[in-house]
């Protein structure tokens, strides 16, 4: 089972891929979502954010604040940076 990944740039989409997991940050620390998690939002804070492909690959992104919102297998990402 895998969930679909969008980061959003407000110019381009930087990521469109699936994943099995991902690590991001918020204000209160890091979070993993996992595709069987329940639905979530969160406002990310800047730093190096992880997400998982399904052949094992992890990649990282640098990512500005943003918010991330996790619905069904859909994880969307809008940042501005």
């Amino acid at each position: 089972m895998a969930m679909h990944l969008e980061i959003l740039l407000p110019t381009k989409i930087l990521v469109d891929t699936e994943v099995i997991k991902i690590i991001a940050e918020a204000e209160n620390g890091s979070f993993c979502l996992l595709p069987r998690h329940v639905d979530f939002v969160a406002a990310i804070v800047p730093g190096l954010h992880s997400f998982t492909r399904p052949d094992q690959v992890e990649e990282f992104t640098a990512l500005a604040e943003g918010v991330l919102v996790k619905r069904g297998d859909e994880v969307l990402v809008s940042t501005g940076n």
